[in-house]
Protein backbone atom coordinates (compact mmCIF):
# COMPACT_ATOMS: atom_id res chain seq x y z
CA UNK A 1 0.00 0.00 0.00
CA UNK A 2 2.74 2.47 0.95
CA UNK A 3 4.67 1.73 -2.22
CA UNK A 4 1.53 2.27 -4.33
CA UNK A 5 0.81 5.62 -2.66
CA UNK A 6 4.41 6.67 -3.18
CA UNK A 7 4.19 5.72 -6.86
CA UNK A 8 1.01 7.77 -7.28
CA UNK A 9 2.59 10.84 -5.70
CA UNK A 10 5.81 10.57 -7.69
CA UNK A 11 4.05 9.87 -11.00
CA UNK A 12 3.17 13.54 -11.18
CA UNK A 13 5.62 16.13 -12.49
CA UNK A 14 4.56 18.47 -9.70
CA UNK A 15 7.16 19.86 -7.33
CA UNK A 16 4.50 20.73 -4.75
CA UNK A 17 4.77 17.44 -2.89
CA UNK A 18 4.18 17.57 0.86
CA UNK A 19 7.50 16.47 2.31
CA UNK A 20 5.98 15.17 5.54
CA UNK A 21 3.65 12.79 3.73
CA UNK A 22 6.27 11.47 1.32
CA UNK A 23 8.88 11.13 4.05
CA UNK A 24 6.54 9.15 6.28
CA UNK A 25 5.50 6.89 3.41
CA UNK A 26 9.18 6.10 2.87
CA UNK A 27 9.62 5.49 6.60
CA UNK A 28 6.63 3.16 6.55
CA UNK A 29 8.15 1.09 3.76
CA UNK A 30 11.29 0.62 5.85
CA UNK A 31 9.44 0.11 9.14
CA UNK A 32 6.43 -2.16 8.91
CA UNK A 33 3.44 -1.00 10.93
CA UNK A 34 4.40 2.67 11.13
CA UNK A 35 1.40 4.85 12.02
CA UNK A 36 1.74 7.89 9.75
CA UNK A 37 -1.20 9.68 11.40
CA UNK A 38 0.59 9.56 14.75
CA UNK A 39 3.66 11.31 13.36
CA UNK A 40 1.70 13.85 11.35
CA UNK A 41 -0.05 14.70 14.61
CA UNK A 42 3.34 14.98 16.31
CA UNK A 43 4.35 17.55 13.69
CA UNK A 44 1.09 19.42 14.28
CA UNK A 45 1.85 19.52 18.00
CA UNK A 46 5.38 20.76 17.44
CA UNK A 47 4.07 23.59 15.31
CA UNK A 48 1.27 24.46 17.74
CA UNK A 49 3.77 24.97 20.56
CA UNK A 50 6.05 27.30 18.58
CA UNK A 51 5.47 30.79 19.97
CA UNK A 52 7.29 32.78 17.28
CA UNK A 53 6.11 31.95 13.73
CA UNK A 54 9.09 33.38 11.86
CA UNK A 55 12.04 31.58 10.22
CA UNK A 56 14.31 32.69 13.07
CA UNK A 57 11.71 31.79 15.68
CA UNK A 58 11.14 28.31 14.27
CA UNK A 59 14.87 27.65 14.12
CA UNK A 60 15.38 28.87 17.70
CA UNK A 61 12.42 26.78 18.91
CA UNK A 62 13.42 23.51 17.24
CA UNK A 63 17.18 23.63 17.62
CA UNK A 64 17.52 25.79 20.70
CA UNK A 65 14.56 25.13 22.97
CA UNK A 66 13.77 21.55 21.92
CA UNK A 67 17.35 20.54 21.19
CA UNK A 68 16.97 18.91 17.78
CA UNK A 69 20.50 18.35 16.50
CA UNK A 70 22.69 16.52 14.04
CA UNK A 71 23.50 12.91 14.82
CA UNK A 72 27.28 13.09 14.69
CA UNK A 73 27.82 9.83 16.60
CA UNK A 74 25.81 7.64 14.21
CA UNK A 75 25.62 9.78 11.08
CA UNK A 76 25.12 6.86 8.69
CA UNK A 77 22.35 5.17 10.67
CA UNK A 78 19.46 4.77 8.20
CA UNK A 79 17.00 5.88 10.88
CA UNK A 80 18.36 9.40 10.52
CA UNK A 81 16.49 9.54 7.21
CA UNK A 82 13.15 8.57 8.78
CA UNK A 83 11.11 11.58 9.82
CA UNK A 84 9.36 9.70 12.64
CA UNK A 85 12.71 8.69 14.16
CA UNK A 86 14.01 12.24 13.82
CA UNK A 87 11.01 13.51 15.79
CA UNK A 88 11.30 10.75 18.41
CA UNK A 89 15.05 11.00 18.97
CA UNK A 90 15.48 14.68 18.10
CA UNK A 91 18.48 13.81 15.96
CA UNK A 92 19.00 13.43 12.24
CA UNK A 93 21.07 14.35 9.23
CA UNK A 94 20.98 17.71 7.42
CA UNK A 95 18.22 16.83 4.96
CA UNK A 96 15.84 15.19 7.46
CA UNK A 97 16.27 18.01 10.00
CA UNK A 98 15.65 20.48 7.19
CA UNK A 99 12.42 18.69 6.25
CA UNK A 100 11.35 18.92 9.88
CA UNK A 101 11.94 22.69 9.90
CA UNK A 102 10.20 23.16 6.54
CA UNK A 103 7.13 21.19 7.63
CA UNK A 104 6.81 22.94 10.99
CA UNK A 105 7.05 26.21 9.08
CA UNK A 106 4.36 25.16 6.61
CA UNK A 107 1.98 24.49 9.48
CA UNK A 108 2.64 27.99 10.78
CA UNK A 109 2.21 29.69 7.43
CA UNK A 110 5.94 30.35 7.15
CA UNK A 111 7.25 29.39 3.72
CA UNK A 112 10.68 27.79 3.94
CA UNK A 113 12.67 26.22 1.11
CA UNK A 114 15.19 23.44 1.14
CA UNK A 115 18.60 24.36 -0.26
CA UNK A 116 20.32 21.31 -1.69
CA UNK A 117 23.87 22.54 -1.54
CA UNK A 118 26.10 19.59 -2.47
CA UNK A 119 27.44 17.80 0.62
CA UNK A 120 25.25 19.70 3.12
CA UNK A 121 21.56 20.56 3.13
CA UNK A 122 20.34 23.97 4.31
CA UNK A 123 17.06 25.90 4.68
CA UNK A 124 16.13 29.42 3.66
CA UNK A 125 13.10 31.64 3.97
CA UNK A 126 11.16 32.03 0.73
CA UNK A 127 11.65 35.80 0.76
CA UNK A 128 15.33 35.97 1.74
CA UNK A 129 18.20 34.75 -0.45
CA UNK A 130 20.90 36.02 1.88
CA UNK A 131 20.34 34.06 5.09
CA UNK A 132 20.51 30.28 5.40
CA UNK A 133 19.75 28.05 8.36
CA UNK A 134 21.88 25.00 9.13
CA UNK A 135 19.62 22.55 11.03
CA UNK A 136 22.46 20.06 11.49
CA UNK A 137 24.48 22.72 13.31
CA UNK A 138 21.87 23.84 15.80
CA UNK A 139 20.02 26.05 13.31
CA UNK A 140 23.05 28.29 12.90
CA UNK A 141 22.51 31.14 10.45
CA UNK A 142 24.95 31.54 7.59
CA UNK A 143 25.22 34.19 4.90
CA UNK A 144 26.20 33.32 1.34
CA UNK A 145 29.91 33.69 2.05
CA UNK A 146 29.70 31.44 5.10
CA UNK A 147 27.71 28.85 3.18
CA UNK A 148 30.42 28.77 0.54
CA UNK A 149 33.10 28.43 3.21
CA UNK A 150 31.18 25.50 4.70
CA UNK A 151 30.98 23.84 1.28
CA UNK A 152 34.70 24.30 0.69
CA UNK A 153 35.51 22.90 4.12
CA UNK A 154 33.34 19.81 3.66
CA UNK A 155 34.59 19.13 0.12
CA UNK A 156 38.17 20.08 1.07
CA UNK A 157 38.30 22.44 -1.86
CA UNK A 158 38.08 19.56 -4.33
CA UNK A 159 34.74 20.57 -5.86
CA UNK A 160 34.01 23.78 -7.77
CA UNK A 161 31.70 26.31 -6.21
CA UNK A 162 28.66 27.72 -7.98
CA UNK A 163 26.23 30.31 -6.66
CA UNK A 164 23.48 28.02 -7.95
CA UNK A 165 24.31 25.68 -5.06
CA UNK A 166 22.27 28.06 -2.91
CA UNK A 167 19.18 28.06 -5.12
CA UNK A 168 15.95 26.61 -3.66
CA UNK A 169 15.56 22.88 -4.25
CA UNK A 170 12.14 21.64 -5.43
CA UNK A 171 10.47 19.17 -3.10
CA UNK A 172 10.58 16.48 -5.74
CA UNK A 173 14.36 16.81 -5.95
CA UNK A 174 14.55 16.62 -2.15
CA UNK A 175 12.74 13.27 -2.24
CA UNK A 176 15.15 11.97 -4.87
CA UNK A 177 18.10 13.08 -2.76
CA UNK A 178 16.65 11.21 0.22
CA UNK A 179 16.38 8.08 -1.92
CA UNK A 180 19.99 8.50 -3.02
CA UNK A 181 21.04 8.75 0.61
CA UNK A 182 19.14 5.62 1.58
CA UNK A 183 20.50 3.68 -1.36
CA UNK A 184 24.02 4.63 -0.33
CA UNK A 185 23.64 3.68 3.32
CA UNK A 186 22.01 0.30 2.69
CA UNK A 187 24.58 -0.60 0.05
CA UNK A 188 27.31 0.28 2.54
CA UNK A 189 25.66 -1.83 5.26
CA UNK A 190 24.96 -4.74 2.90
CA UNK A 191 21.36 -4.63 4.13
CA UNK A 192 19.87 -6.51 1.22
CA UNK A 193 16.25 -6.42 2.38
CA UNK A 194 16.04 -2.66 2.94
CA UNK A 195 18.23 -2.01 -0.08
CA UNK A 196 15.64 -3.86 -2.16
CA UNK A 197 12.83 -1.83 -0.61
CA UNK A 198 14.60 1.42 -1.44
CA UNK A 199 15.24 0.26 -4.98
CA UNK A 200 11.54 -0.55 -5.29
CA UNK A 201 10.73 3.02 -4.27
CA UNK A 202 13.30 4.36 -6.72
CA UNK A 203 11.69 2.35 -9.50
CA UNK A 204 8.49 4.37 -8.93
CA UNK A 205 10.27 7.65 -9.75
CA UNK A 206 10.44 8.23 -13.52
CA UNK A 207 13.81 9.98 -13.27
CA UNK A 208 15.31 7.02 -11.44
CA UNK A 209 13.44 4.16 -13.08
CA UNK A 210 16.09 3.84 -15.80
CA UNK A 211 18.62 2.65 -13.23
CA UNK A 212 19.06 -1.10 -12.87
CA UNK A 213 17.17 -2.44 -9.87
CA UNK A 214 20.14 -4.48 -8.71
CA UNK A 215 22.73 -1.74 -8.95
CA UNK A 216 24.87 -1.38 -5.82
CA UNK A 217 27.10 1.45 -7.06
CA UNK A 218 26.52 4.39 -4.73
CA UNK A 219 29.51 6.42 -5.84
CA UNK A 220 27.37 9.37 -6.92
CA UNK A 221 25.14 9.50 -3.87
CA UNK A 222 25.81 12.30 -1.40
CA UNK A 223 24.62 11.40 2.07
CA UNK A 224 23.56 14.56 3.91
Amino acid sequence: MNSARFAKLMASDSDSLDLDEVSLIMSGVLQSGLDEIEWLAALDLLAAECQTPTPEGISRYLFGELGFSGNREAYYDWRNSCLDRVIATRTGIPISLSILMIEVGRRLGVELHGVGMPAHFLVKAADNDSVFFDPFDGGRQRDRRQARELFETITRGQAPWSESHLDPTPNRAIVIRMLNNLKAVFARRSDEVRFALVMQLRSQVPELAVLEAGEFDSAHAIFN
